[in-house]
């Protein structure tokens, strides 16, 4: 039986504007996705007996039908004519989960690459099976900088960013998407709608910028100190602040790793797990934007 194994990254939200509720419930965004080297890895097995998920590394993550892995697999196979037989998935996890940082949507966008390999599936046909999975399921099949609208779900490649050096703070109380989503204030008219194009400018030059996501409101009115994550960041000089998609990730960007490693060497909050990574760019080998 072959076998692949693929590394599944995490993301920022370096932008995210929440723009109104669609008809459908969702809410219509615009963001700015950037892929990072803090990664997830599968293993992924062909089988003939259906589709089985082994998890390590994190027991608070399913391995079950409530797994994006499994979730994806099964419609994958649904959407292939005659389906697939099935496929045994190793997952090992090292992305926090339900801190805002997608591990669990990376994790599907891999599975879906994988089988596509295995089972000789076209990828153009990946994209709206990903999109059925999860909103940012999508952003996982392309990788480096990306806008996303609609739900997110909707990508457009920008120029890849330099590889700036990022400092994860992940306090201990997650943020489930759908109750901070159920947090927002009031959603007043945007006035205009902000350039993205200046932070961009700045960010690839090591210049300050500052970040925007609408749901850090949210955050704060469910009672989560982000202030102070936020203020500590600041104190070492960070380039930009931020909070990755629904939280719970507060981050900070500088010019490269080493800088990050030499400004942030404790979590400085308590209870608080500190990690540092960089930016992860399109085209790397070995992840479901560049199958092995």
């Amino acid at each position: 039986m072959r076998k692949l194994r693929l590394r599944c990254p995490a993301k920022l939200n370096l932008h995210l504007e929440v723009l109104g509720r669609r008809p459908d419930g969702y809410h219509e965004l615009r963001t700015v996705y950037q892929t990072i080297a803090l990664c997830d890895d599968l293993e992924v097995e062909e089988s003939a007996d259906g589709f089985r998920l082994a998890v390590a590394g994190d027991d608070s993550v399913p391995a079950g039908e409530g797994n994006l892995v499994l979730r994806a697999a099964r419609a994958l196979s649904d959407a292939f004519p005659g389906g697939i037989p099935g496929a045994r998935f190793r997952l090992r996890k090292r992305i926090p989960a339900e801190a805002g940082l997608g591990g669990g949507s990376s994790d599907a966008a891999a599975a879906l690459a994988a089988l596509a390999t295995l089972y000789r599936i076209p990828r153009g046909a990946l994209r709206g099976v990903a999109a059925s999975v999860g909103s940012d399921v999508p952003l996982f099949l392309f990788g480096g900088t990306l806008l996303g609208t609609g739900r997110g779900e909707r990508i457009r490649r920008l120029g890849d960013l330099p590889r700036l050096g990022v400092v994860l703070l992940v306090p201990s109380w997650p943020c489930p998407t759908r109750q901070v989503f159920a947090a927002l204030p009031p959603l007043t008219p945007p006035r205009g709608r902000p350039k993205i194009r200046p932070l961009l400018r700045n960010l690839a030059a090591g210049r300050p910028a500052r970040l925007r996501n609408d749901l850090e409101a949210a955050v704060l009115g469910l009672g989560h100190d982000l202030g102070a994550l936020r203020a500590f960041l600041e104190e070492t000089g960070a380039l930009a602040v931020g909070m990755s998609g629904s939280g719970s990730t507060a981050f900070g960007l500088y010019p490269d790793l080493r800088t990050a490693r030499a400004r942030v060497r404790r979590t400085g909050v308590r209870g608080t797990r500190l990690l540092v990574t960089e930016f992860l760019e399109r085209d790397v080998p070995g992840t479901a934007f560049a199958p092995a």
